[in-house]
């Protein structure tokens, strides 16, 4: 009985440890196998991820040609899925595992789907298959002609042909950008050749391809392109496009070139642009006869006009429709209850109107030192401005001050206005027309004379009516004894004109400025006695001469 139960407890042991065992080497198995599928996964996917090229869209199957070295991913979708990431092989085909070699170069990426989709599902019957391009191939184009650089360049097959000139045109180490400038200014955009080595040939409009984006303006190269610039003549061979488009300018001239072909270039109309009063201008051979005619582009665009095949020298003029509105404004600073920026009318909108619509002056405005300033001349036209008032005859005396005054009015011309008898006696002749951009500027009361220079105590002292020049400079503690009390000067608040005291009565707001005697070295004096010595002694020289012929 005992044995029995030994027995029956052994073949219990046995079992257990047989099934137990088995269940481990399987979950071992398993876990193998799972880590197995998930690494094979985790490369799979890092296989097909595409590789970052900079592009400036998704690649059209349709105008992408394959060729040696672009990685293909193929895609079988079973279960599991098989995935193949493929080169093209430098003879142009694609050797798909368990398919086969399949001849792919030269060929659209469109077509290259279809011919892999066929002979896969040879293999595959009913499995669902995808062929993406991964990685763009590397290509080697030559550009030669009218560029900084000829040479062979190294660039991608989703590259087109500005991306060559881009290269071609990169300054190099010892080159200077002004050696780019003079090949650019005579470097042909509009009549590239684009040579392939199948032997055909297509002509590149840039310009062109950036007003209207279509390929065959500027193409995706492929290797063993050669890139032809040639020259051009920027004043002769060209068109001229102005006005209201959005690029105006003179552009090359290409044969076949129309009147909507020159506004594509232009980058189209403005918004301001009067379609319907276009005027096109034409040269005969000897330059001396224009014709003239004016054109509407919807009859051009609907057929009922004629889209004129422009010749070298045409010109094209867009013409504005006529748009009074701009942004005329004036700004109103200081001493006004809102300050600030304010719309005014063309040539309508007085002063009174524009210091109203700023709700007027504040109780320390001072009305006596208010300015209205205008800048006449543009920003864009001071430096003519400044070299036509060269021309003027003026004495050498006045040189200095007259290009002072200039500069001044260049700067800020100021609008002759009393805003006291405008604003306190309504006389209206001071009520002048506002411009744009005009400035007024409305400055508090100081009801202070500010006394400085040689004074003891420089500084503002209150505002007395009448008070003369004697008086301020008492407040101040008086003169200094570097003072050049002769030479005393009363400045001006409103135009800054320095008068002698007895020119003028002290008003509130002045300055009154104390200059200070220069101090001498001794070298100064001896040299002004040098000179004074030697001409004295010319002097007495001359009038022993003059005594010894008179004898």
């Amino acid at each position: 009985m005992i044995k029995i139960k030994n027995i029956v407890f052994f073949l219990l042991l046995l079992f257990t440890s047989t099934v137990f065992g088995q269940f481990g080497k399987d979950k071992e198995a398993s876990n193998i196998f799972d880590s197995f599928d998930s690494k094979s996964r985790q490369a799979q996917q890092l296989m097909q991820q595409p590789q970052q090229v900079a592009l400036e869209g998704a690649v059209d199957p349709e105008k992408y040609f394959v060729g040696p070295s672009d990685k293909i991913a193929v895609n079988i979708w079973i279960s599991p899925a098989v995935n193949f990431v493929l080169t093209v092989t430098p003879e142009g085909t694609l050797i798909i595992p368990t398919v086969g070699e399949v001849k792919v170069a030269d060929k659209t990426l469109a077509e290259v789907k279809k011919i892999v989709n066929t002979e896969v599902r040879k293999k595959y019957i009913t499995s669902e298959i995808t062929i993406t391009l991964l990685e763009p191939r590397p290509i080697i184009v030559t550009v030669s002609g009218n560029v900084l650089n000829p040479a062979l360049y190294t660039l991608s097959s989703v590259d087109r042909v500005d991306k060559a000139l881009q290269a071609a045109n990169t300054v190099a180490q010892r080159q200077t950008h002004g050696e780019l400038s003079a090949v650019l200014e005579k470097m042909s955009t509009r009549n590239i050749l684009l040579k392939r080595k199948d032997g055909s040939t297509i002509r590149i409009d840039i310009p062109k391809f950036l007003a209207t984006k279509e390929d065959k303006q500027n193409p995706y190269l492929r290797e063993g392109d050669v890139v032809i610039v040639p020259r051009k003549n920027p004043y002769k061979n060209v068109i001229g496009i102005y006005g209201e488009v959005n690029n105006p300018g003179r552009f090359e001239y290409v044969e076949g070139d129309s009147i909507t072909d020159a506004l594509k270039i232009a980058l189209g109309c403005t918004r301001l642009a009067n379609l319907d009063s276009i005027e096109f201008s034409r040269l005969d051979s000897d330059a001396k006869i224009l014709e003239t005619r004016i054109l509407k582009l919807s009859e051009i665009n609907n057929g009922n006009s004629k889209n004129i095949l422009l010749e070298p020298g045409d010109r094209i003029i867009v013409k504005q429709k006529l748009e009074m509105r701009e942004d005329f404004v004036v700004y109103i600073g200081g001493e006004i209850k809102y300050p600030g920026t304010y719309p005014i009318t063309k040539n309508n909108t007085r002063l009174s109107d524009a210091l109203r619509s700023a709700g007027g002056f504040t109780e320390f405005a001072s009305l006596k030192s208010a300015e209205l300033y205008r800048r006449s001349v543009s920003s864009r036209e001071i430096d003519i401005e400044r070299i036509m008032s060269m021309r003027g005859s003026i004495s050498i005396d006045d040189t200095a001050s007259y290009y002072m005054e200039t500069e001044l009015r260049l700067q800020k011309e100021i609008v002759n206005v009393d805003f006291e008898k405008l604003f306190l006696q309504n006389d209206k002749s001071q009520d002048v027309l506002l411009k744009d951009g005009d400035y007024i500027q409305i400055p508090s009361i100081k009801n202070t004379i500010y006394v400085f220079g040689q004074v003891i105590t420089p500084g503002h002292i209150p505002f007395m009516k009448g008070g003369l020049m004697e008086y301020y400079i008492a407040k101040c503690g008086g003169f200094t004894d570097a003072a050049r009390k002769g030479d005393v000067k009363i400045i001006k608040s409103k135009t800054k004109q320095w008068l002698d005291p007895d020119e003028t009565t002290i008003e509130e707001g002045d300055y009154i400025w104390v200059p200070k005697t220069p101090e001498r070295t001794f070298a100064y004096y001896t040299t002004v006695l040098a000179q004074t010595a030697s001409i004295l002694s010319v002097v007495v020289g001359i009038a022993v001469l003059i005594v010894q012929v008179s004898k």
